[in-house]
């Protein structure tokens, strides 16, 4: 049931988070046909606004369309905007989710290794040593807190900054969320010491200018930071804690058990 304290902003993103699991999982499938507001109100015990408006949200998203005499429909996956926030979220909280863990680092491996080279010609020297802070916040923070993956976080985002190429910069922000998940994920596979290690490697052939050896060290700490991950998808304790995940909530990822 989606009854909650928090008020009406609160239950719609409830509603809204349960029905765009089962998109995204594939409970509700292409071309399905949403339950009625009457049903949904029952359902949930919300009210009519409330359904109308995380209905609107799934819209907004792309998961949804809504036509006169037809009802609600979940469409196709090509029309979803996968990288919003909410909706990568929901894939990663799905019972089959190892499809979108394995897209998303192939995006990576595809866009960061040659970010790296291009950073390593191009980065200022006021990005350097934001990169070394970051490097710093790996190394100092304990494994698997939030300020270590907010370092992390911050490392990969300052390399695609300093490619100096405004579509890639974005790409962190459009990605964070998932990032931000599969990090403290795989944070939790690799000795901090060796993940450290594999960072330093990046930042200290950037900071030479070798863009060959930037983009190879990326490529090698993608490629080991997917194994951590998908190890750790595995594991039952992670799974109970991206379970919890299910209500918008991945703080109890984040910050480790």
């Amino acid at each position: 049931m989606a009854r909650d304290a928090g008020g009406k902003s609160s239950r719609t993103m409830t509603v809204a988070a349960e029905l765009g699991c089962k998109i995204a999982s594939g409970a509700l499938a292409a071309g399905t046909i949403l339950p009625t507001e009457a049903e949904m109100q029952q359902q949930y015990g919300v009210s009519r606004t409330v359904v109308r408006e995380a209905v609107r949200h799934l819209a907004a998203k792309g998961l949804v369309a809504v036509g006169p005499k037809v009802g609600t429909r979940v469409r196709a996956t090509n029309d979803w905007n996968v990288l919003d926030a909410d909706v990568m979220r929901w894939h990663l909280v799905a019972p089959s989710r190892r499809p979108f863990v394995e897209a998303l680092y192939e995006m990576r491996l595809i866009n960061e290794p040659n970010a790296a080279r291009l950073a390593a010609t191009r980065i200022t020297p006021e990005q350097l040593v934001r990169l070394g802070e970051a490097l710093g916040g790996m190394r100092d923070h304990p494994r698997g807190s939030r300020e270590l993956i907010v370092a992390d976080l911050a490392f990969h985002r300052i390399v695609l900054e300093a490619t100096g190429n405004p579509i890639l910069r974005s790409l962190g922000t459009m990605i964070e969320r998932s990032l931000s998940i599969s990090f403290s994920l795989s944070w939790r596979q690799n000795p901090q010491e060796e993940t450290v290690r594999q960072h330093a490697r990046v930042h200290d052939a950037i900071k030479r200018g070798d863009g060959e050896a930037a983009s190879l060290f990326m490529r090698r700490l993608i490629e080991s930071a997917f194994d951590d991950v998908i190890n750790a998808l595995y594991s039952e304790e992670v799974g109970r804690a991206i379970d919890g995940m299910r209500d918008g909530d991945e703080t109890s990822v984040a910050q480790g058990f």
